[in-house]
């Protein structure tokens, strides 16, 4: 084992958290035998330097709160940094309890129809469905959040012609 390399792991773990997959590039990246990483990964997570969990919190913690994203895509998206599903199962839950996001799924799909327009109220039904969806939101929780947002939009243009 390169005590350079490890060295420079180890800075590259103390300024920012990161994930399996980042590390396991960056150790690839500097010619680490593959029968070495998991050595290498274990010393880190000894040290305290690297940390799956810390990571997938503070990961799915800013995509939720910041980015409004929903729990499906933070899962894909921690699944694709090579995360473990028990560390996932464990962090994403509690993170969508305790985290508020500074955007309901309603306002930003209030906000998304008033930027978009389709020629048929089945079109714009659908346009909004698969940005809800594709926000990571499930399909049920996006369908009650339009039909609120289309509710209020309703009664606002109500009182407007009165």
């Amino acid at each position: 084992m390169d005590t350079e390399i490890l060295n420079k792991a180890k800075y590259y773990c103390a300024r920012a958290e990161r994930s399996p997959r980042n590390l396991r590039l960056f150790l690839m990246r500097r010619e680490v035998p593959s029968d070495e990483v998991n050595e290498y990964l274990t010393l880190l997570e000894e040290g305290r330097y690297y940390d799956p969990q810390r990571y997938a919190e503070s990961y799915a913690r800013t995509r939720y709160r910041d980015m409004s994203q929903g729990p499906r895509k933070i899962r894909q998206a921690l699944r694709m940094q090579e995360v473990p599903t028990e560390i996932i199962d464990a962090v994403l839950p509690e993170i969508l309890e305790e985290e508020e996001p500074n955007y309901s799924l309603a306002e930003l799909l209030e906000s998304k129809l008033r930027r978009t327009s389709a020629r048929t109220p089945r079109a714009l039904f659908d346009k909004m469905m698969r940005y809800g969806v594709g926000r990571g939101y499930p399909p049920s929780d996006v369908y009650e959040a339009l039909q609120e947002v289309l509710q209020a939009m309703r009664e606002e243009e109500e009182s407007d012609e009165e």
